[in-house]
């Protein structure tokens, strides 16, 4: 896990830009505490930041250079089947010198070019520079785990693992990208294609890759979840329930490797206590592993009743952390910082004080839950995909079938209203979608509600499968960015089992049935892997997750105060958006005008990146 960044000039640098590079990597110190690299020539300037994982001795060092010196590899992330890999490539004839799977992935690269893509089982954004044709190589992950940022100024490409190391790019334009800021605001959603806040800056789309030269950019996707659809229908429920619980297993043992300590983000939902059950019961984890939970005593979201019962059956070490609203409003400007773009609520607050947490006790790798909810249908409103399938199809005693399990295990309301949304003719949802609101220009709503992927696209999901489908492209990676983020605050790497891409792909191909039944959702995951819980955790009906109590915090005087300050700011830095101040009664408005006050503070001026 590191900070990678570069620029590019097949016609020749400026001679400040390796200068910029370096500064870049300052930027990004806390990606990469133990080591820092910087290769230039006459073309291109490569930098990283290293947080050391796999092989802690100097051999895993970037920018790395192939055994002729011609490339230069930077690479954030890691390939956890890098082992197996090796041994394939040693049969070819391929030589290592290190440990590192670093050395592995250039080698992949050299042996099969973009083909190696498909054959990574990890979390990575990389880029391979030929020193000899002067092009320059980057790719990213299929699901987003890993960033990768670049902008275009003077004819020069620069790229950063963040957005604020781009920012020190002199001439660098700051003007805000309006489409961004419109999901932002009415379908509380960011991260949705390769948008970023600022219109100069994009992102390498998750499962592209891209090829630089003189000719200009070109972007090509190597993976697609929609591909997967639907390719497994006539599996029968025993041979999945046996299925996923292998690729479970195996998907936590890949990423068990390493060669510094580990631990667990444990919430107390099914997602992380099934990973801390088979820690324990599949690959022997010893007595003391460290689980990281954030609790709030006294209020309904605490899920710590939840932790206990589990550690009553499995001897890991408990470690708490106990944010609080003011501990949050005095961290705010921080978090802001890392972050790089507004965020959607202070549910990411308690994830950033877990981190916190590990590496204060000297835990360097996290597993983390995240992604078991788009694999399994865990959230509440899939239940209106669902249901919204099973109208298209004409299946009127599914539906009613449905509907009564729903209602019957009183399931959150959003599980109906989104299925009422999804019936609704295009003209009546954009009525909806006003009335909600209101406080937007009207001009400014008209102007972008057609343009965005989540009208166009996630919306028009016929059914739970492709919903869930919709999740990868279009909603997954901005709880990607935030766990990025808060993770490497502290130089925390966390990983994310439940999306190994073979998991992934074999639970987008199998029926919508095995994930929601009977009002039920994760049926299938608590076939396959309720015997690593408990009881008490596998009957919960409700869905809280890394959440804080959001609500109560913001109704606070100093948070209201606030706000009504932050409103001011917004509506200069965002000319034509507002037409009125929002509810600072809805905590969600209260946190975004909040967030968007930090974010033209912190990124919008001219001012120097503070750090």
């Amino acid at each position: 896990m590191c900070g990678i960044s570069g620029a590019f000039n097949p016609r020749g640098l400026s001679p400040d830009d390796a200068g910029l590079v370096a500064r870049f990597g300052r930027i990004m110190r806390h990606r990469g505490p133990d080591d820092e690299g910087l290769f230039a020539d006459a073309a291109c300037a490569l930098g990283h930041r290293r947080l050391a994982i796999i092989d802690l001795s100097r051999d895993g060092r970037q920018p790395f250079a192939s055994p002729d010196g011609r490339f230069r590899l930077v690479f954030n992330g890691e390939i956890y089947n890098y082992l197996e890999l090796r041994g394939e490539l040693a049969a070819k004839g391929r030589v290592f010198r290190t440990k590192t799977d670093t050395e592995v992935l250039l080698a992949a690269w050299l042996e099969w070019g973009p083909d190696c893509l498909p054959r990574l089982n990890g979390m990575f954004a990389f880029a391979v520079y030929d020193t000899e044709a002067r092009t320059l190589f980057l790719a990213r992950d299929r699901c987003g785990v890993k960033p990768l940022y670049y902008a275009v100024v003077g004819g020069t490409f620069y790229f950063a693992s963040e957005i604020k190391a781009l920012l020190a790019v002199p001439g660098l334009s700051r003007a805000v990208d309006t489409q961004a800021l419109f999901d932002y605001l009415v379908y509380n959603r960011t991260d949705v294609a390769d948008e970023t806040f600022l219109a100069a800056v994009r992102k390498l789309p998750k499962g592209c890759r891209m090829a630089v030269d003189a000719s200009g950019t070109r972007i090509a996707r190597w993976w697609d979840p929609i591909a997967f659809l639907d390719a497994r229908l006539d599996v029968p429920l025993e041979t999945a329930r046996r299925t996923v619980e292998e690729l479970a297993v195996s998907a936590m043992t890949l990423r068990m490797r390493s060669d510094v300590p580990v631990g667990s983000c444990l919430s107390g939902g099914l997602d992380s206590s099934t990973m801390v059950g088979i820690l324990f019961d599949r690959l022997h984890a010893p007595a003391g592993y460290p689980c990281f939970t954030a609790a709030f005593p006294g209020h309904a979201v605490d899920e710590t009743a939840h932790v206990d019962d589990l550690r009553r059956r499995y001897p890991f070490e408990s470690f708490r952390t106990f944010p609080t609203g003011a501990s949050c409003l005095e961290n705010l400007r921080d978090l802001a910082w890392h972050n790089d773009e507004p965020t959607t609520g202070a549910a990411i607050y308690a994830q950033y004080e877990v981190m916190r947490l590990a590496r204060q006790h000297g835990v360097t790798v996290l597993l983390d839950g995240q992604g078991g909810d788009e694999g399994f249908a865990g959230y509440q409103y899939p239940h209106g995909f669902n249901l919204y399938g099973l109208w298209r199809r004409g299946d009127v005693p599914g539906l009613v079938r449905e509907l009564a399990k729903v209602v019957v295990r009183r399931q959150d309301r959003s599980s109906l209203t989104t299925f009422g949304y999804l019936v609704l003719p295009r003209a009546l949802r954009k009525a909806a979608l006003r009335a909600a609101t209101p406080f937007l220009s009207r001009d400014f709503f008209k102007a972008h509600v057609d343009d965005s992927l989540i009208t166009r696209e996630f919306f028009d999901a016929g059914d739970l499968n492709a919903a869930l489908a919709r999740h990868y492209q279009y909603k997954l990676e901005h709880l990607l960015r935030t766990e990025d983020r808060n993770s490497m605050a502290f130089s925390v790497e966390s990983r994310v089992p439940f999306l190994d891409y073979r998991l992934v792909e074999y639970l987008l191909g199998l029926s919508g049935s095995f994930k929601i039944r009977d009002g039920e959702t994760k049926y299938l995951q608590k076939l396959a892997l309720a015997a690593y819980a408990t009881p008490g955790i596998v009957a919960r009906k409700d869905k809280i997750g890394f959440t804080t109590p959001m609500d109560a915090w913001l109704r606070a005087a100093p948070w209201q105060e606030l706000a009504r300050r932050s409103y001011a700011t917004v509506r200069a830095a965002y000319p034509g958006v507002f037409d009125a101040a929002p509810s600072f009664d809805k905590s969600g408005h209260c946190w975004k005008i909040i967030q968007l006050a930090l974010f033209s503070d912190l990124f919008l001026s001219n001012a120097e990146i503070p750090r």
